[in-house]
């Protein structure tokens, strides 16, 4: 049965799961993302899902086809489904942001 939990947003490893491990298979997923200064994500499609990113700290880039948006603190970002895409850290700092995903039953 599925019990409303808490996760602490803390660390500083590349990549901590917050939802859609084993033991919870809701169709969303959950992650942080921690890039150190010029590091990229990965070029990665959103395949079926839509996604969202949520800025916490530090500056970037979201790159998708030819087109680039400025991530900056405090900043969501929506990402559509086939959407591919890749983010690079712009910053001295840290870039982390949180990414959630919706898998889309079409």
């Amino acid at each position: 049965m599925n019990k409303p939990f808490l996760k602490l947003l803390k660390g500083n490893k590349r990549f901590k799961r917050l939802l859609g491990d084993a033991k919870n298979r809701q169709g969303l997923r959950s992650g942080l993302v921690v890039l150190k200064p010029g590091e990229l994500v990965g070029e990665h499609s959103t395949e079926n899902k839509e996604e969202i990113l949520i800025v916490l700290s530090g500056c970037g880039y979201f790159y998708y086809g030819k087109k680039t948006i400025i991530l900056k603190e405090n900043t969501f970002l929506y990402v559509p489904e086939r959407t591919t895409h890749n983010v690079k850290n712009a910053g001295q700092k840290p870039l982390k942001y949180v990414y959630i995903t919706a898998n889309l039953n079409k």
